[in-house]
């Protein structure tokens, strides 16, 4: 059953969210607040002191101050954490890998096609090294609440557990999913999403109605397919995700940087 696959099970108990000041926390923040309206979510609220002194430290410890009063007005548990360490990323690499979280959940500025990083080089550091599931997300503009969720299926840019969050915050949200079939571009296939299609009458009774099967066929090229998908359905979110190779270790195609950087919308990698 599709609920109880390890493959596709994504725990929301306890999430980490490191935050500094600006609206791309605050987003996350909300995206907590929704997650744990629905499934009773503690939330850490983090920030990173530095060892070297900090100009802005007062900044940081007012966001989390004020992640905490409004999770308390909501009542949401919300547990405002100060960790010092050498650098910020590392400081939430040691807190995430440390306390027993569930995932960590972190959003980033869209970066420009021609960057090298993809997110930003915390949030690649943190991609990359958390030992918990990693969400994150890259926000354009003020999209939020999404109401409209676009997930490609294509094991080239796609897993099974980040089309599992994208179901639980679809439910959060009370928003429109839409599963794009690309599994035709997959050259090398391994699971293909079978269950997903196999279970669709359950996924509609545990996750909500509103969702929606498309098989687009604009173009013979993956990239392409989804951005004029994207172009057709005008989503507010397109969920994607990435899993370690075979030694382990994060590598992010081309095709995947290709379509974060150059999303209209606000994308967000899950990596399990």
């Amino acid at each position: 059953m599709f609920e109880t696959s390890r493959s596709y099970l994504f725990h929301f108990d306890r999430a980490v969210v490191p935050m500094a000041k600006g609206d791309r926390s605050r987003t996350v923040l909300e995206i907590a607040f929704a997650l744990s309206h629905e499934y009773s979510m503690e939330i850490t609220a983090l920030t990173i002191k530095e060892e070297t002194r900090e100009v802005t430290w007062s900044d940081k410890v007012s966001v989390i101050t004020r992640a905490y009063r409004d999770g308390k007005d909501q009542n949401i548990k919300v547990i405002p954490k100060v960790r010092t360490a050498r650098s910020i990323k590392h400081g939430i690499i040691e807190e995430a890998n440390s306390r027993g979280y569930d995932f960590i959940l972190m959003g980033t500025f869209r970066r420009s096609p021609l960057s090298a990083s993809v997110f930003g080089s915390i949030a690649d550091f943190v991609l990359k090294n958390a030992s918990i599931p990693a969400v994150i997300f890259s926000i354009n503009g003020s999209h939020f609440p999404y109401r409209r969720i676009l997930v490609p299926l294509s094991e080239t840019i796609n897993t099974r557990p980040a089309v599992s969050f994208a179901l639980h915050l679809k439910k959060a949200l009370k928003s429109e999913i839409i599963f794009a079939d690309l599994r035709s571009y997959d050259v090398r296939k391994t699971h293909g999403f079978q269950q997903l299609f196999d279970n669709l009458g359950q996924i509609v009774s545990s996750f909500g109605d509103n969702i929606t099967v498309v098989r687009p066929n604009f173009s013979n090229n993956l990239n392409d397919e989804v951005e004029q998908l994207s172009r057709s359905v005008r989503p507010d979110l397109m969920i994607m995700g990435i899993r370690p190779n075979e030694k382990g270790k994060i590598r992010i195609n081309s095709s995947l940087k290709s379509l974060v950087k150059g999303s209209r919308c606000d994308t967000a990698v899950i990596r399990r």
